[in-house]
């Protein structure tokens, strides 16, 4: 039987309270603001959140808070938005298919993210 971290359980909650926050900003934010801008700031306002709490919480990453850990998750951020749009555009262009597209995009970049968050970023 495979063992599954008590990380990835917990990657998996923060993930889901982080993906709340997007949207609820968003939501909110794009009745004042384009559309593009207010998507830019609420993923910018969730992965802040979701830093300090990967970092505290899922990872126990003992380093203090530091710019070039800081810079290294925001990386790992645009490649994992990159994965999911790009998954997300592949799977829709070759099923036709808007949930089965969001569900694989999502996985796809989910398995991404907390590989590279793990192994990279707060390692």
């Amino acid at each position: 039987m495979i063992k599954i971290p008590v990380s990835l359980y917990k990657f998996v909650v923060s993930g889901g309270i982080a993906t709340s926050i997007d949207f609820i900003f968003y939501f909110l934010l794009r009745q004042f603001l384009w559309s593009a801008v207010a998507k830019t700031i609420s993923f910018l306002i969730a992965n802040v959140w979701s830093y300090v709490v990967n970092k505290r919480w899922v990872f126990s990453s003992g380093k203090d808070i530091d710019t070039r850990t800081f810079v290294s998750y925001m990386v790992v951020q645009i490649l994992n938005l990159i994965t999911n749009v790009g998954v997300n555009s592949l799977m829709l262009n070759l099923t036709g298919y808007a949930f089965l597209s969001f569900v694989v995009a999502t996985l796809c970049a989910t398995i991404i993210n907390y590989s590279l968050q793990k192994f990279i970023v707060f390692k």
